[in-house]
């Protein structure tokens, strides 16, 4: 199944870099950390991971570049997803806490909405690089066009990048060192994959 596939191809591109990711996860945390260079530096994090997902060289310059180039937009994309997320979350805890018998089939349904959402957004900021300025909303638009045409290879991509987030809270150490760049690799590997079969990125090189 091509969704273990994109999974071993994320290990492996992680052990490959593996200093230069633990590098960008610790600039991504002093980002997220300080609020304001927060989307930024995620845009920043995922720039050099659409790279090596796409076979090519990658190095810090690259992150720097990317979240120097890219602040109004990037934010504007984080702040939308997570307005989203909040929203949804939203109804389902009002849902949830309300008394009314029919109230559990829309806490149902809203719930079923976040795990489309949650599918859909974890493309947003590899299409942010992977197509060639694109406008958010077009950008949006293909990330769930995505999930749902491709809805088990999306959920079990989604599922990969919450075992490494809970494997990385396990570990403790790594929550610091390399939970934000293997998220990030996760989402573009899973990305590039899927765009490959449709032949809507370019073929991996000979031999890898």
């Amino acid at each position: 199944m091509k969704a273990f596939s994109s999974m071993w191809r994320t290990i492996k591109v992680l052990y490959d870099e593996l200093f230069l990711w633990v590098w960008l996860s610790v600039l991504w945390w002093a980002g997220t950390l300080l609020i304001l260079p927060a989307a930024p530096v995620a845009a920043g994090l995922n720039a050099a991971a659409n790279r090596s997902a796409n076979y090519k060289r990658v190095d810090s310059g690259f992150f720097w570049d990317a979240a120097k180039g890219q602040i109004k937009r990037s934010w504007l994309l984080v702040g939308t997803s997570l307005l989203l997320h909040v929203a949804v979350i939203m109804n389902i805890v009002f849902y949830a806490n309300s008394a009314a018998t029919w109230s559990r089939l829309v806490t149902i349904l809203w719930l079923w909405v976040i795990v489309l959402l949650m599918m859909g957004s974890q493309y947003f900021l590899p299409l942010f690089w992977q197509q060639e300025d694109p406008s958010l909303r077009l950008l949006m638009r293909n990330a769930f066009i995505l999930a749902l045409q491709h809805p088990l290879y999306a959920f079990l991509m989604l599922i990969f990048q919450i075992a490494l987030i809970i494997i990385s809270f396990a570990t403790v150490l790594p929550i610091f060192l390399l939970m934000p760049a293997s998220v990030a690799v996760a989402a573009n590997v899973g990305l590039v994959k899927l765009l490959e079969e449709k032949g809507l990125a370019p073929p991996p090189p000979p031999g890898v």
